[in-house]
């Protein structure tokens, strides 16, 4: 099942995930089954979304920057708390590919588009009498 795509940031570097954080799986071999892991890497929500923005525009990233290092690591080399050893093999290379905004165009949001998306919520609904407006994040 492939899944949309998402951005992490682990530690100063931004990662693009192609099959997003949900379907982020350790790659260690389990050696009994001749199989990969099928265990997630993450286990409970360790992080949560933001908003990064630059002259490019806005992207949305799984923000790890209150990771540990040790973390960091093993979210890297793509482990499962089980596999979190110097003596895991890995079944398959990790899935992390260094965020490119050239190449990974679809994850960015340009800042035009964001302010006519705003613009159209603003004016979304509008009428004579005066309501109250809870705009949705941008």
């Amino acid at each position: 099942m492939s899944r949309r795509p998402d951005l992490v940031q682990l530690g100063d570097r931004i990662w693009y995930l192609p099959d997003g954080m949900i379907e982020l799986r350790c790659i260690a071999r389990v050696v009994q089954k001749r199989r990969r892991c099928r265990n997630a890497v993450e286990t409970s929500q360790m992080a949560g979304w933001t908003q990064l923005r630059s002259d490019r525009g806005l992207i949305t990233v799984y923000d790890c920057g209150g990771l540990d290092d040790a973390t960091v690591r093993r979210w890297l080399e793509q482990h499962c708390t089980v596999h979190d050893s110097p003596d895991a093999v890995d079944f398959s290379a990790p899935e992390w590919e260094p965020f490119d905004p050239v190449r990974h165009t679809d994850m960015v949001t340009t800042l035009d588009a964001q302010i006519d998306a705003y613009a159209r919520q603003l004016r979304d609904g509008v009428t004579g009498d005066w309501r109250p407006w809870y705009p949705s994040p941008m």
